[in-house]
């Protein structure tokens, strides 16, 4: 199958429980934090909740960005580590049928999550465990899938340990020989703080295509302007997608600046934000869209997910976005 975009990143399923106050505390938890806990902590929280009413829902940031281009009726697959327990089970099941292709791989052990616990006033409090997530190596990789995609697209966390940052790079060295184009995701700002030398070593050497936002540009290049952030980046890298919030964004292409306007939205939650303009901007340059189309659907579909709870639409997507839809 010919894929327009295949994306590696962590799998983690999100669990989602609605809780007390007192339950936050209880837990010795600051309300709203996001903490990264082992497994012994998981495990303790995920008992205590275990009498609660539970959802679970697809999650990591490039899986997200994988399901909206599926979603859109683009052509995506998604390959990573879980375990090979009943999560695992769930997590794959819920891709699958998001018409995503999985590339995942399974290891004994725990599937990573993010456990989510919303008190009354909506406040998030995550606890995430990366669980199998961690040991996706060389060997789980499938070349031939890279070889017939479009694209491929990497998060940055996944620099986080010594065996992923392996496999992204023979991933990276795969897909250049092959003549795959290869777009990266910042991921966030303490991402590129944490890596910011072997970030700028992909973009001078693989990258052709990146992805960011304002704070995490200015973190990797030392320049507040946003103008000379683009100017910056493009010593390395001939394709930018650098998103403004509420500002629009600016696409940087062949020598050439596009500004796209955002869309006026009350905005909810903006979990997903840059997931779902990463994603709709992908579907757009591999359907033959303009740099100024493809960006015009990206901050359709990050707006349209704003606007809500949760990072993914539960519905017809392409039907919701159609105007954009070439």
């Amino acid at each position: 199958m010919k894929y327009n975009v295949i994306g590696l990143g962590n799998p983690l399923i999100d669990i989602f429980f609605h809780v007390s106050e007192s339950f936050i505390e209880d837990l010795k938890l600051d309300k709203g934090s996001m903490n990264l806990v082992d497994v012994n902590r998981q495990n303790e929280i995920l008992i205590k909740s275990a009498e609660l009413e539970q959802t679970t829902a697809l999650g990591g940031s490039c899986a997200n960005s994988m399901a909206m281009i599926a979603q859109l009726g683009g052509k995506s697959a998604y390959g990573g580590k879980l375990g090979d327990d009943n999560l695992g089970v769930d997590y794959e099941s819920q891709l699958v049928k998001l018409g995503v292709g999985s590339l995942l791989k399974k290891q004994k052990g725990a599937t990573g999550s993010t456990v989510i616990l919303v008190t009354p006033d909506a406040e998030r409090t995550m606890n995430t465990h990366l669980g199998m997530c961690v040991n996706f190596a060389k060997q789980d990789l499938e070349p031939d899938a890279i070889s017939n995609s479009e694209y491929i697209y990497v998060e940055g966390y996944l620099w986080d340990t010594p065996t992923q940052k392996e496999t992204v790079v023979a991933a990276l060295e795969h897909a250049k020989s092959a003549g795959v184009k290869i777009s990266i995701s910042l991921s966030d700002s303490f991402c590129v703080e944490r890596h910011k030398k072997d970030f700028q070593f992909l973009l001078d050497n693989f990258v052709e295509l990146v992805f960011c936002n304002e704070a995490e540009a200015e973190i990797m290049t030392g320049q507040s302007n946003v103008d000379k952030q683009i100017e910056e980046l493009a010593k390395s890298v001939d394709h930018i997608a650098l998103t403004l919030g509420a500002r629009g964004s600016k696409i940087y292409r062949d020598g050439n600046t596009t500004n796209i306007e955002a869309f006026d939205v009350n905005a909810v939650d903006t979990t997903g934000a840059g997931d779902s303009f990463a994603a709709g901007y992908l579907f757009g340059i591999t359907n033959g869209y303009t740099t100024k189309q493809a960006g015009q659907l990206a901050a359709f579909c990050a707006a349209k997910i704003v606007g809500q709870l949760g990072p993914r639409y539960n519905g017809d997507f392409k039907s919701l976005v159609s105007d954009y839809i070439i």
